[in-house]
């Protein structure tokens, strides 16, 4: 997804939403103009899938907000500022509350606000407004649904594509570090975890809108959680090898086990790097998987080195992480296998205009 051409289309979309929302409430002729061009314009995310998630949150928000304002409204009777503060109380503790458990509904208590405190300097009752609200913010939310829709729709799941070809890219340079083994460089594997852990967090908030985009018929795939958890497995795996070998270069294995551990952790970073160049649509061939053979070496090499007697006189933490390192290596290969079937059958995301005008631009060169 190229940068640019995501931007804009984002804000070509956010303009759009604003003045159509504006232009909707004048053909009404309704007064919830400030309400709902803000919703619009909030609602209008990144893709679909955002949009759906957060027109909801802004819908039940400002439910809760008007039904608290007004109910506190009416139970206090504001005449002057103590009563006033004494109703802002009231209506503002649920709505607080609600906010604190759910980020996404923080817009229920400004409903509340506007509700007791417009009210009077417009000459409207606190009912009269809070409908107002409600019927703004729902305009709002049906807006910008609509024009994310209908201009330059973005899906969730190109983004979720996209990242998650980024964290395989990630998790094959962790295993190329492991592969060479130089304590100079190990710190250089802390950095990359956390941008792994960085980029999982992304992609879960990415599969959570994909999924809003399915519920909503916007999409079709279903395996967008499926890959979130594959590669939460492929992180866990990685994370439990570089633990393992965090101890273990080729000085301190035997070498009937260091070269094929070497060679298992260079096919891993080979393998993912596949596994990254399938996810942006490249064409890859079926053998490019080295990982199982690697790992079928791996622990062939444990099981002759039990045989000889080798292991016998080995220390009992280097057995220990031999032979973990075979059984994570074993669990890699199954999750970078199931990965790599997910590869393949997810949509891929298209390039952009940027892009693909720049393509267009070279072939002509």
């Amino acid at each position: 997804m190229d940068n640019l051409g995501w931007q804009l289309r984002h804000a070509l979309r956010m303009v759009v939403a604003g003045v159509a929302a504006y232009l909707l409430v004048f053909a009404l002729g309704l007064a919830a103009d400030f309400s709902t061009v803000i919703t619009a314009v909030f609602v209008t995310q990144s893709n679909v899938g955002g949009s759906y998630r957060v027109a909801v949150e802004q819908f039940v928000a400002a439910i809760a907000g008007a039904i608290c304002g007004a109910g506190a409204a009416a139970l206090v009777l504001p005449q002057d500022p103590y009563s006033t503060a004494a109703a802002l109380a009231i209506a503002l503790l649920p709505l607080a509350v609600l906010g604190a458990r759910s980020p996404g509904f923080m817009v229920a208590p400004i409903s509340a606000v506007i509700i007791l405190l417009e009210g009077p300097g417009l000459g409207l009752d606190t009912l009269t407004l809070a409908l107002d609200r409600v019927v703004g913010v729902a305009l709002g939310c049906a807006t910008g649904v609509a024009v994310s829709l209908l201009v330059l729709p973005a899906r969730a799941m190109a983004g979720v594509v996209e990242r998650s070809g980024r964290i395989a890219v990630l998790l094959a340079r962790q295993m190329a570090v492991l592969a060479k083994g130089v304590p100079s460089i190990r710190g250089e594997q802390s950095t990359l975890a956390a941008r792994v852990r960085g980029n999982l967090v992304r992609l879960a908030n990415l599969v959570e809108e994909a999924e809003h985009e399915r519920r909503g018929r916007s999409s079709h795939y279903s395996g967008a959680l499926r890959l979130l958890r594959t590669l939460r497995r492929l992180r866990h795996n990685t994370d439990m090898l570089r633990r393992a070998g965090r101890e273990v270069g080729s000085d301190t294995l035997p070498a009937s086990i260091a070269a094929p551990w070497r060679l298992a952790a260079e096919s891993a970073a080979q393998t993912l790097c596949g596994i990254a160049r399938i996810l942006t649509g490249e064409d890859v061939s079926e053998d490019f998987d080295t990982l199982t053979p690697a790992v079928r070496s791996y622990l062939n090499a444990l099981e002759e080195m039990q045989k000889s007697g080798e292991a016998a006189a080995l220390p009992p933490a280097t057995l220990r992480r031999m032979f973990g390192i075979g059984f994570t290596l074993d669990q890699l290969r199954r999750d970078a296998g199931d990965m790599i079937e997910i590869s393949r059958e997810v949509p891929k995301p298209r390039p952009g205009p940027v892009v693909t005008v720049k393509a267009w631009w070279s072939a002509r060169r």
